[in-house]
C-alpha cells in the first residue's frame, strides 16, 4: 500500500512538472548586502545539493573565488571575457519551494552597480541564458537519473517476474512428474495386489500339499 502510494505521488509530479516551462525571471531580493536586482529560475527534480555545486561549478569556470555570504554564496572576482575583461561579483543562494522544486536567485554586482535589465541589457540578457541553460542541463540530467532509477527498478521487477514464472513451470513439471508417479506406483499396487492373491493361492496350496506329506508321514509311523 506504501509503495503504491509513493508511486502516485511520483506520477503526480511528473504530470504538474510536464505542465511547467523553465524560464529566467527578474525580480528584486535581499541579497548581495540589500534589497539588489537579481535573476531567479526555477530547478526541478534536482537535490539543493546539485544545483549549489553545479552552479559553483560554473562561476569557478570564471575564475571565480567562492565564499559563504550572507545566507548564500559569493562568486568574487569572475571573468565572463564574452562580456568584459572587468570582474565582477555574483552573489547566489538556492531557496527550497518544495522537495522537487528549487529557485536559483543570482545577484551580479558589475562593480559599484548592481546589473538591471534597464542599465545592463547585454549583461543581463547574458546571465539569464547561463542560468537557464544551467536550469535546463540540471533539471535534465536529475529527470535522466531518476529514469536510470525507474529502469533499474523495472528491470528488477521485470527479473522477479521471470523467476516466479520459471518457479512455477517447475512446479507444474514436479507436479506432472508427481502425477506420473503416483499413476505408475497405482498401477503398481494394483499389479502387486493380484500377485498378493495368487501367492495366498499357492500357499493355500502348498499347505495341503504340506498337510498329505504329514499325513503319509504319520501313517507309516
Amino acid at each position: 500500500m506504501k509503495k503504491g502510494f509513493i508511486v502516485i505521488l511520483a506520477l503526480l509530479s511528473f504530470q504538474a512538472f510536464a505542465q511547467k516551462k523553465l524560464k529566467v525571471e527578474e525580480d528584486k531580493m535581499n541579497i548581495g548586502g540589500g534589497k539588489n536586482p537579481c535573476l531567479v529560475v526555477t530547478i526541478y527534480e534536482a537535490t539543493e545539493d546539485d544545483i549549489n555545486s553545479g552552479w559553483k561549478s560554473i562561476m569557478k569556470g570564471y575564475s571565480g573565488k567562492i565564499s559563504t555570504k550572507d545566507g548564500g554564496h559569493l562568486a568574487d572576482n569572475v571573468v565572463i571575457k564574452d562580456l568584459s575583461n572587468n570582474t565582477c561579483d555574483v552573489y547566489y543562494k538556492v531557496d527550497k519551494v518544495n522537495d522537487h522544486e528549487f529557485k536559483l536567485i543570482v545577484s551580479v554586482n558589475l562593480g559599484g552597480a548592481f546589473m538591471n535589465p534597464s542599465d545592463h541589457a547585454t549583461q543581463n540578457n547574458y546571465f539569464k541564458k547561463i542560468m537557464l541553460d544551467f536550469a535546463q542541463k540540471t533539471t535534465n540530467d536529475a529527470i535522466a537519473d531518476q529514469l536510470k532509477d525507474a529502469q533499474k527498478a523495472l528491470s528488477k521487477l521485470q527479473s522477479a517476474q521471470t523467476s516466479l514464472e520459471k518457479e512455477q513451470d517447475g512446479l507444474k513439471r514436479d507436479i506432472e512428474n508427481y502425477k506420473g508417479k503416483i499413476k505408475s506406483a497405482e498401477d503398481e499396487i494394483a499389479t502387486n495386489s493380484t500377485e498378493q492373491s495368487k501367492k495366498k493361492s499357492e500357499i493355500e496350496a502348498q499347505k495341503k500339499i504340506l498337510d498329505a506329506i504329514t499325513k503319509k508321514k504319520e501313517a507309516v509311523n
